[in-house]
């Protein structure tokens, strides 16, 4: 599930920013410039997927750092991606004006790289998001969730789906919200078993006689939400204090947002 919802965020993303590009090039008849778009979705899932390899080769040799580090990495990549998306709130006007305004700047070059970019950017995320998830994660669900991204994203695209792309971000960002605070909870375990982190108090509770880490159900709350039935104090302070805040911020912004509109 964990899996799914990373590919299919991250995918979506990339895949409305290509829609967009599609878009302003039908507006402005500039379908000849279609092949660069293409070129620079093949560069970016072709650099990912190297970037994802040479992290394969690095986890084999640091295992529980490794994991402990990128996990933090993963929580403060998803903090900064829910950040931006609240201050870019018109992200696709800003890449239509980036576009008008390298038409006479050799505009197929700057076609490639934009895309390049970001696909790159998501592949990144990507690789780095389920390489911090909690045990292996899901080739399946993995392919899956950049499947179903791409088909909704083509729907929507050619206007059969209509679809409250703001309602969506936000539910997902709850969502990538409660995975942050996971990876950090679960970071922290990690490098405290390496010995990087002092333990202190080891366990300031047990609840896995009601809901084990290890059964199908905390198995699960584990991978998506880094679930914990018996962590330390530090993990348990720092859940808790990334938590809190980010929901109030997430939930407040928009408050503000609607107040601003009144």
């Amino acid at each position: 599930m964990a899996s799914f919802i990373i590919t299919f965020r991250e995918a979506l993303e990339a895949v409305l920013i290509v829609s967009i590009i599609f878009a302003f090039l039908n507006t402005n008849k500039l379908s000849s410039y279609k092949k660069h778009v293409y070129l620079g979705i093949t560069l970016g899932i072709v650099s990912s997927i190297i970037f994802g390899m040479i992290l394969g080769t690095l986890e084999e040799h640091f295992a529980e750092a490794f994991e402990g580090i990128f996990s933090l990495i993963g929580a403060f990549l998803i903090t900064t991606l829910i950040l931006w998306l609240h201050k870019n709130k018109n992200f696709g006007k800003e890449i239509q004006n980036k576009l008008n305004s390298s038409l006479n700047k050799n505009f197929g070059i700057t076609l490639i790289l934009l895309v390049t970019v970001n696909i790159l950017r998501e592949g990144f995320e990507t690789v780095i998001f389920l390489s911090a998830i909690p045990g292996d994660a899901s080739i399946i669900y993995a392919i899956l969730g950049i499947v179903v991204a791409v088909v909704l994203g083509y729907l929507l695209y050619i206007g059969i789906l209509k679809v409250n792309i703001s309602i969506f971000f936000t539910v997902t960002n709850v969502l990538l919200i409660l995975f942050a605070a996971g990876l950090i909870a679960y970071g922290i375990h990690e490098l405290q078993e390496a010995g990087w982190f002092p333990i202190i108090i080891e366990h300031i509770y047990d609840i896995n006689s009601f809901i084990n880490e290890k059964g199908t159900f905390g198995g699960f709350l584990k991978t998506l939400f880094g679930y914990n039935g018996n962590p330390s104090l530090i993990e348990f302070i720092a859940y808790w204090t990334y938590l809190i805040p980010s929901m109030f911020f997430a939930f407040r912004k928009k408050e503000i947002k609607n107040n601003l509109n009144q």
